[in-house]
C-alpha cells in the first residue's frame, strides 16, 4: 500500500488490538439470541438466495459476531482481520459458540492488500470496513481482491454508513455515534458505480436502518422520545413508500449494496 495514503488497516489494528469487539456465548439462551438473524441478514439472504451450506468470507470480521450468526444458520464461514487481538477474541468466541452447537467457522490475521488464498466463496462481505479506505484506488484494490475470492455466480455484499442522511454533518462535527477513524460519505449512486466498475451485475442498493442515527442526538427529546417512534415507524413504512433513492438516503443510517459476479 502506498505510504502516501491514509492507512486505515493500521488505524484499525491500533484501535482494536487491545480492546473492543469482545463477545461471549455462555448459555443456550445466549446461543438462541446469537442465531437469530436481524433485518440486514434477512434482506441479504432474501436477495441472494444463499442457503446452507454455502461458503461465506468476511473482510474485517472483528469479534466474529456476523460469522457466528451465519455459522449457526448452517453456512461455512471464514473471516480475516488485521488485528491479532481482535482475531484472538473472535476465535475464543467461536469456540464458545461451538460448545453448544457444532459450526464450521475459522478466522485468521491478514491484511486484504496482501491476502492470498486458493479458496473461493459463494459470498464475500464486509460490514462497516470499506468506507474507511479514503482513496478510490485503495477501495478498487479491495473490491478486486473480493471479486477474485468470489465464485462465478456468487455475490459481494457491502454494508456501509449512509453518508447522505440529515444528521451526518452533526455527527462528524461533534464526533458522536461512531469511530475515530475517518470514513468517506457513500451514497447509493457512488457505491453502485464502484460495483459496476469491477463488473458486478444484478446490483441492489438499499437504504437501511431508517432514523437510527437519532439515538446519538444530544437532545434528550429527540434521542429518547422522537427516535424510538421514528425508528420503529420508519423501518416498517419507509421500505414500502414510493420515494426517490435520494430522499430515502436522507433518512437512512446505513446502506446495503449487493452485486453478483457473472458466471
Amino acid at each position: 500500500m502506498s505510504t502516501n495514503y491514509y492507512d486505515a488497516s493500521e488505524a484499525w489494528k491500533q484501535e482494536l488490538d487491545h480492546e473492543g469487539y469482545e463477545h461471549h456465548c455462555y448459555s443456550a439462551e445466549d446461543l438462541r439470541k446469537i442465531k437469530r438473524l436481524g433485518r440486514v441478514w434477512q434482506k441479504i439472504l432474501q436477495i441472494t438466495q444463499l442457503t446452507s451450506p454455502d461458503r461465506l468470507f468476511e473482510l474485517g470480521c472483528g469479534g466474529g459476531i456476523h460469522l457466528s450468526k451465519l455459522a449457526l444458520n448452517g453456512f461455512e464461514v471464514h473471516g480475516i482481520d488485521v488485528s491479532n487481538g481482535v482475531v484472538a477474541r473472535a476465535q475464543n468466541y467461536l469456540e464458545e459458540v461451538s460448545k453448544f452447537q457444532p459450526i464450521k467457522a475459522s478466522v485468521e490475521v491478514a491484511n486484504i492488500f496482501d491476502y492470498q488464498s486458493s479458496e473461493s466463496y459463494d459470498m464475500c462481505f464486509h460490514v462497516g470496513v470499506i468506507e474507511h479506505f479514503l482513496e478510490l484506488s485503495q477501495r478498487q484494490q479491495i473490491w478486486d481482491k473480493l471479486y477474485s475470492l468470489t465464485k462465478p455466480g456468487g455475490w459481494i455484499v457491502s454494508v456501509v454508513p449512509c453518508g447522505k442522511h440529515f444528521m451526518r454533518k452533526m455527527i462528524r462535527d461533534k464526533g458522536i455515534g461512531g469511530y475515530n477513524i475517518p470514513e468517506i460519505d457513500y451514497s447509493c449512486a457512488s457505491h453502485r458505480k464502484e460495483f459496476e466498475h469491477i463488473g458486478l451485475t444484478s446490483i441492489h442498493t438499499l437504504s437501511h436502518n431508517y432514523f437510527s442515527f437519532l439515538a446519538a442526538h444530544p437532545s434528550r427529546l429527540i434521542s429518547q422520545i422522537l427516535y424510538p417512534l421514528l425508528f420503529i415507524g420508519g423501518n416498517i413504512l419507509m421500505p414500502h413508500i414510493p420515494l426517490s433513492e435520494s430522499v430515502k438516503e436522507r433518512c437512512a443510517a446505513s446502506l446495503i449494496v449487493i452485486g453478483k459476479k457473472i458466471l
